[in-house]
């Protein structure tokens, strides 16, 4: 699989883009899993606006990051709604109606919104992660990292050939209104894009037993080694941007446990 074919989602020149791609991975993969154990909102919040600092010096329109937010915010409601009427003792809200009586609870109050805290800041990292670093950097240093080849070559084909699969369907669903599959009844319509979704499906099992066989026929094998990727060392900018950070991690980490 050539390289060439992973393209970056933003082609800005900001100052975020020209950071090493092992130095971004390994930061804003430490700074979402520091983000998700952090037992505090004051402490979840700071770590969120350093992210969007940051997001600030990319160039990248506010709208991208705005709709990546929005899936996972949106179901997150639901943990929230479930957990401010669940855990707690102390009641700040009741409500009744007959024999059945909802509570609002402090303690679940502070855990829900500390959940989307999280989750907000999470994805965040993430996003910049994405948006400014190619996919094929992401994945090598993972594999300088000691993460299992297996996982990383699954990866690296789920990324570049999803978006066939995803073009295959959105061709069938073209070729479905063409033939004014729109004007049927709401049973059929489900039934219809029950069809693509499977035809989808079928077709990605095929072209992935393919792509295995290819890949078996040219000697790979699960201890096959990828040659070397990064051939330039790591600039003396790009360990001092990842050392700021990690020590602004350290320092959220320290107070957290204090």
């Amino acid at each position: 699989m050539s390289f060439s074919q992973f393209k970056n989602i933003s082609t800005s020149e900001s100052f975020m883009h020209k950071i090493d791609g092992r130095i971004k991975t390994v930061v804003f993969i430490v700074s979402i899993i520091i983000s998700a154990v952090l037992s505090s909102c004051y402490l979840v919040i700071p770590l969120w606006i350093g992210g969007i600092y940051l997001f600030s010096k990319t160039k990248i329109k506010w709208n991208k990051l705005i709709r990546r937010l929005c899936l996972p915010f949106g179901l997150s409601w639901l943990v929230f709604i479930s957990v401010i009427f669940t855990n707690g003792n102390h009641i700040i809200w009741s409500f009744h109606f007959g024999i059945f009586h909802l509570n609002l609870y402090y303690e679940g109050l502070k855990l829900g919104i500390l959940i989307q805290l999280r989750i907000i800041t999470a994805i965040t990292f993430g996003s910049l992660l994405a948006f400014t670093t190619p996919m094929v950097e992401i994945l090598e240093t993972l594999r300088l990292l000691k993460v299992p080849n297996t996982i990383i070559d699954i990866a690296d084909m789920m990324y570049r050939y999803v978006f066939i699969i995803e073009e295959i369907g959105h061709n069938m669903r073209i070729a479905q209104i063409s033939r004014m599959g729109d004007n049927v009844s709401i049973v059929q319509k489900i039934k219809d894009n029950g069809k693509v979704a499977g035809y989808v499906i079928i077709k990605s099992m095929d072209k992935s037993v393919n792509i295995y066989n290819a890949m078996l026929s040219r000697g790979y094998n699960e201890n096959t080694r990828s040659l070397g990727f990064f051939n330039k060392k790591i600039q003396m900018k790009d360990w001092i941007f990842g050392g700021i950070i990690t020590s602004l991690l350290l320092v959220l980490v320290c107070i957290s446990i204090i």
